[in-house]
């Protein structure tokens, strides 16, 4: 019987770490493909509505290609006639206005600076799960998006410089994207990773091509090469949360995403020789500290029973 308990308890803990892993993973592969989007704009010349334009053309594309194989789980009504469509469309309206304004967002500031206003979606994620969903919110998180957010202004110390137009482009992705992940909660039933994948495909398809009249760059095969990279990596992004999602609880993992401004730290090092100041340090501390406090990490301790 101790054999058989044991063989049944020691899978979950696996898959725990394998789920941490998996968040971890996704943290350094969004940074990674936010930095990439960077030189594809300040570099390259190309605009925010193009990479993500794009984006979603390569995403369409393979989904198409994709529609011959039963395997893939791409059909034409999941494609055309989604279950709950609006609700489906709206969600991928709002990651579609997310990824315009974030890559606008890392072009025009330090990749520290950008990924710790990104941060402040899990926030307003408590926020609208409040207001809209009727979620309690409780002190912890209360106090946790307090902090979260004095961290964000000591790393992005907001003034009347040209960086508050980039301080603004980076708050409205977090928001749009806090929209977008309070939708695909509510659709959780009847819409995969897949069928969300499809939609933002052919939503920022259909949203973005009037656009390239206006906001069209030449672009050469080293750029191309560079946006194949980008969505190949944030796609990876995508499923490894979804990965991570699907072996623990969301609760669990979100303490862990906060560990990408670590990540978005050691990217600005490495790729833009933009080292971190005292000021971002201790702001993205604090940041991980709220994060975890609105989560509850600090709460849950191994107290006598």
């Amino acid at each position: 019987m101790t054999v058989e308990t044991a063989k049944t308890e020691r899978p979950p803990d696996a898959s725990a770490v394998l789920a941490i892993g998996f968040v971890l993973l996704s943290g350094l592969l969004y940074v990674f493909g936010y930095s990439l989007s960077k030189a594809l704009v300040n570099t390259h010349g190309l605009t925010a509505l193009q990479v993500t334009f794009l984006r979603c053309a390569l995403v369409l594309a393979v989904s198409l290609a994709a529609m011959p194989w039963p395997d893939s789980g791409v059909t034409w009504a999941r494609l055309w006639r989604p279950q709950r469509a609006w609700e489906q469309r709206a969600a991928a309206a709002a990651l579609v206005g997310s990824n315009v304004l974030a890559v606008l967002a890392y072009s025009m500031m330090p990749v520290t600076a950008a990924s710790a206003l990104g941060f402040t979606a899990p926030l307003l994620l408590t926020a609208l799960g409040g207001l809209v969903l009727r979620e309690r919110i409780s002190l912890g998180r209360g106090l946790g998006a307090a902090l979260g957010f004095a961290g964000m202004l000591l790393i992005v110390r907001p003034d009347a410089s040209a960086a508050s137009l980039g301080i603004a482009a980076s708050l409205g992705a977090a928001t749009a994207y806090a929209v977008y992940q309070l939708l695909v909660r509510r659709l959780r039933a009847v819409a995969s990773s897949v069928d969300t994948a499809m939609q933002v495909a052919l939503v920022g398809v259909i949203l973005l091509s009037g656009t390239m009249i206006w906001f069209w760059r030449t672009i050469g095969w080293e750029a191309f090469g560079v946006v194949v990279l980008f969505t190949l990596v944030q796609t990876t992004a995508l499923a490894s949360i979804a990965a991570a999602l699907r072996r623990s609880e969301a609760s669990r993992l979100a303490p862990w995403q906060f560990f990408g401004l670590l990540w978005a730290m050691l990217m600005d090092a490495v790729m833009f020789a933009t080292w971190p100041s005292i000021g971002s340090l201790l702001g993205g501390a604090l940041i991980i500290a709220g994060g975890l406090l609105a989560q509850g990490g600090f709460i849950r301790m191994r107290l006598p029973r």
